[in-house]
């Protein structure tokens, strides 16, 4: 071999180096969020199966993966009114890996009742989108000797405390709006927190608790079938799957007019890129026909806000929430 051809293989080996080299780089430099995700994602819910907040969970995580082409794992993290999976995914690497399905009860509810947070929402998770509103009931236990709201308000006035009404952890939503109804009405009732919806419909059904709020969409079944009685929708106008059920309104009371949503959020620090992703791809399931068609089965609403207007809806109802339970002078220890 002489000198022209071992310079020649020389410079061959170069410059397949650095082609080589440089394909890394290109593969280094593509976005974060042109290979996310490569593995499974966490979608905690901060309830328990059987309630609301499960249910839309389940939807969202099957629509979600499909689109990302990764599997998106419900992971439910019960307890302390919802705040052990928020304060999770607060604390969690942000890698766009654990993600939660979150509620207004522990993102903008509960740091009225928290004395020393473990999180802060405003400043430790970034709102990706909305995906889901809900629709609440006020429902008795068909024992309850009242088929109206008035009936059962004089039933409350003539016996104080001698109503238990289950919520799904103390400073939870439902919590909150039963304590306004019952602020409004003039009675006193006693709760029961549980750790989610499911497990206080289930004390409902074994009458263990007499009354209760929760989500049209996770007591249709129970109220069709009987088991327990509406009356009242908390909404400002009567509900499609139960237009024989007043308004608050026309109950004799006022109107709540409360904003009900399920959303996404990642910890704050998760790349902005994957931020971004996520919330391109939540907003498109909105429309999905198929993903709207089984969330209106359900008897919830699809509703699709993107960061940004979620952002000032949430600054908006952490003000009114405020002042609303500042005002009525509500108090809960969250346990």
């Amino acid at each position: 071999m002489n000198t022209y051809d071992v310079v020649s293989m020389a410079n061959t080996r170069q410059r397949i180096a650095i082609r080589a080299g440089l394909v890394l780089l290109a593969a280094v430099a593509l976005p974060v969020a042109a290979q996310y995700p490569v593995k499974p994602i966490r979608l905690m819910s901060p309830f328990p199966p059987g309630g609301g907040t499960d249910i839309v969970a389940r939807q969202t995580g099957q629509g979600l993966g499909a689109r990302l082409g990764q599997p998106v794992v419900i992971e439910s993290q019960a307890g302390a009114g919802g705040l052990i999976a928020t304060q999770a995914v607060a604390r969690a690497v942000p890698d766009g890996y654990t993600i939660l399905f979150g509620v207004p009860s522990t993102i903008t509810i509960a740091e009225n009742f928290t004395k020393n947070p473990e999180y802060n929402p405003a400043r430790d998770l970034a709102p990706i989108a909305t995906v889901a509103s809900y629709f609440t009931l006020f429902l008795v236990h068909p024992k309850v000797p009242a088929n109206t709201l008035g009936e059962f308000i004089a039933l409350a006035k003539a016996s104080p405390k001698k109503f238990f009404y289950g919520t799904s952890g103390n400073g939870h939503a439902f919590h909150m709006l039963t304590e306004l109804v019952s602020r409004q009405a003039g009675i006193e009732m006693v709760a029961v927190p549980y750790k989610g919806n499911g497990p206080a419909q289930a004390g409902m059904l074994a009458g263990d608790v007499q009354v209760m709020v929760a989500a049209s969409g996770a007591v249709r079944s129970q109220v069709q079938g009987g088991r327990m009685k509406a009356l009242a929708t908390l909404q400002s106008t009567r509900l499609d799957s139960f237009p024989e059920v007043p308004t608050l309104g026309e109950a004799g009371l006022a109107n709540l007019n409360i904003v009900n949503w399920f959303a996404v959020f990642t910890p704050m620090k998760t790349p902005r890129d994957i931020q971004t992703r996520l919330e391109q791809e939540l907003l498109a399931l909105q429309k999905d026909p198929g993903f709207v068609a089984k969330v209106k089965d359900l008897d919830f609403g699809p509703v699709g806000l993107g960061s940004k207007e979620f952002a000032v809806l949430l600054e908006g109802e952490r003000k009114r929430w405020r002042d609303i339970i500042q005002t009525a002078g509500i108090k809960a220890e969250l346990e």
